[in-house]
């Protein structure tokens, strides 16, 4: 008798079924070795109140149940109870008039914009016809002055016109993404400054244009060092810093600290996009062009964080840096536009994971994105966003888990955000990642379905119960079993628990034949159908193949998941 004997998935996702499992959602491996079980359900926590995708989660190092986030449109959340809920916070937005003219011209005092930064609107009104709220505009330099500006469509437009009525309070904000708690203050990056936040263990106000900084309307990455604890953070091809010259700290003391807007100046046309330490060098991930796709450039430029220069830098024939971490002192990098993982010692960098093609159905010029604020060490492991690029419909979209040992590199899809899509008709994303406690994790994320939403998940510690059933489960190997000529027929399946299913558990059992075609459901066997058994056997009128590939899901309960140790398929 044959048999193909299918144990829990524990090498992870393979590159393609052909060479090993195809997939894995929303299954833990790795708490009970041996052992498959459910994760933990997200559940979104942020209500309503976010607008935008979360692009980075921080935590108070002075308040530990305190978290921050900043949206792609640059407002600013906080959550007091360990990201349980969350309220906007106000003080930010920089208000402004603006004429019904040809061009209009925009009034605002001491805006600190240059050419070409990015700004968004915001009303408690109407707009004039001509601006959007939400929308993104771009600065032009005619009409440019300290209090005055005026606007176009895109990078390079010509002036917009605005007609009709407005009503309300006008504000406006950039989004030079980044964020970072240093010294009891929150610091914020607008296109071209450096908004400052606190102290926030006393009654927090906002200093709005505090420092000027380099343009980059779409990335300001910052981090606190652990070598000299200075804040460093990226500004298009700069690195500002910022320390701390005589205790406390505090913004409108100018003696109390030295900030430099120019301490690193890399070369021409490169943006800086994430940074990390390893070792004494500070690492600054960077990419060049508007799109991420433009130019494959992926360089990272290792800085003493004295020198007047950088560095040798590593060299990545890649669509740009998108996200580091360190880990065991070896940089963990996220680049390119298909899915691809490295690790990176300072000196070399070397491929060890990539997102399968069979899962991320990468073709038609899409592209799969990372952000550098969607990427930790939870549990032990890398948990890291992968993300749909712009309107990239692309499946397999989600959190997904590295982990490193001496036989391998295991690759999982561990979460799927809590509206349970994936990207496979609509557009995800994962904007940002931060642990809480050993089994809470943060998660920042929008959702093009089934209408644009966006929030905040967070882990649950006790539920399994999806609320679509069957939502994890994993994809066995593409398994050849016979040819064109002695084609096989399985006559029997069986899978194995190390425990008794319990109410509300059940699990289920499909096959396909060919890797393009839906599954059939070979049975679904549950608590009410079979009872507190720990194995089940089943006769199944298979039908004649050369190749077949199993997918085995679990159903959990408000309480507890199935404990899967194998399923075994004889003929």
């Amino acid at each position: 008798m044959a048999e193909i004997s299918i144990k829990n998935p524990r090498e992870g996702i393979a590159q393609s079924p052909h060479v090993g499992y195809g997939d894995i959602r929303n299954l833990d491996l790795h708490s009970i070795p041996g052992i498959v079980r459910l994760n933990n359900i997200t559940v979104k926590k942020s209500g309503t109140i976010i607008t935008a995708l979360p692009q980075w989660i921080v935590k108070n190092p002075l308040i530990p149940t305190e978290f921050w986030t900043v949206s792609s449109l640059g407002l600013v959340y906080k959550s007091t109870d360990s990201g349980v809920t969350w309220s906007a916070v106000t003080g930010n937005t920089h208000t402004f008039t603006v004429t019904i003219a040809s061009p209009a011209v925009v009034s605002a005092t001491a805006h600190g914009f240059t050419t070409n930064d990015r700004v968004i609107f915001t009303t408690t009104g109407a707009l004039p016809t001509g601006l959007v709220a939400g929308k993104v505009y771009y600065i032009i330099s005619t009409g440019l002055t300290a209090d005055a500006f005026q606007l176009a469509a895109t990078l390079g437009g010509a002036a917009i016109n605005t007609s009709g009525s407005q009503s309300g309070i006008h504000s406006f904000l950039t989004n030079g993404a980044g964020l970072a708690i240093w010294k009891d203050y929150l610091f914020v990056p607008r296109a071209s400054s450096l908004d400052v936040y606190g102290p926030l263990t006393l009654s927090p106000t906002w200093t709005l244009n505090w420092k000027k900084i380099d343009t980059d309307g779409l990335w300001h990455p910052m981090i606190i060092s652990k070598n000299d604890f200075k804040l460093y953070g990226g500004a298009d091809k700069y690195v500002f810093s910022l320390d701390e010259a005589t205790a406390p700290f505090v913004p409108a003391t100018s003696a109390s600290y030295t900030f430099t807007q120019q301490a690193l100046d890399l070369p021409f046309n490169y943006r800086i996009k994430c940074l990390e330490e390893l070792g004494n060098n500070l690492m600054c991930g960077t990419w060049q062009g508007t799109n991420v796709y433009d130019l494959r450039i992926a360089d990272i430029f290792p800085w003493d964080r004295s020198a007047t220069s950088f560095g040798q830098p590593v060299i990545m024939s890649e669509n740009g840096v998108h996200a580091m971490l360190n880990i065991g002192n070896s940089l963990i990098v996220l680049a390119g536009v298909d899915g691809k993982i490295y690790i990176c010692d300072g000196v070399n960098a070397t491929q060890i994971g990539q997102i399968p093609q069979s899962i991320a159905n990468i073709d038609g010029g899409k592209n799969i994105a990372y952000y550098p604020g969607a990427i930790t060490n939870y549990k032990g492991r890398i948990f890291f966003g992968v993300s749909g690029n712009g309107t990239d419909t692309i499946g397999g979209m989600g959190v997904y888990s590295l982990l490193r040992t001496s036989k391998g590199n295991i690759l999982i899809h561990e979460h799927t955000i809590s509206t349970l899509t994936d990207g496979t008709s609509n557009v995800v994303k994962i904007g940002a990642l931060c642990g809480v406690i050993r089994d809470n994790i943060l998660i920042g994320w929008s959702d093009a379905t089934p209408t644009a939403s966006q929030g905040i998940d967070n882990i649950t510690n006790t539920s399994y119960l999806y609320t679509t059933d069957y939502s994890g489960y994993f994809e066995s190997p593409f398994y050849t079993t016979g040819s064109l000529l002695q084609q096989t027929t399985p006559t029997e399946i069986e899978f194995n628990l190390v425990r008794p299913l319990r109410t509300g558990e059940g699990i289920r059992l499909a096959y396909r034949t060919d890797l393009t075609a839906s599954y059939t459901t070979i049975g679904t066997y549950t608590f009410a159908t079979e009872g507190a058994v720990v194995s089940v056997n089943k006769v199944y009128d298979f039908p004649p193949a050369e190749q077949i590939q199993f997918k085995v899901s679990l159903l959990g309960s408000a309480t507890t998941s199935p404990e899967m140790k194998g399923v075994s398929i004889r003929w």
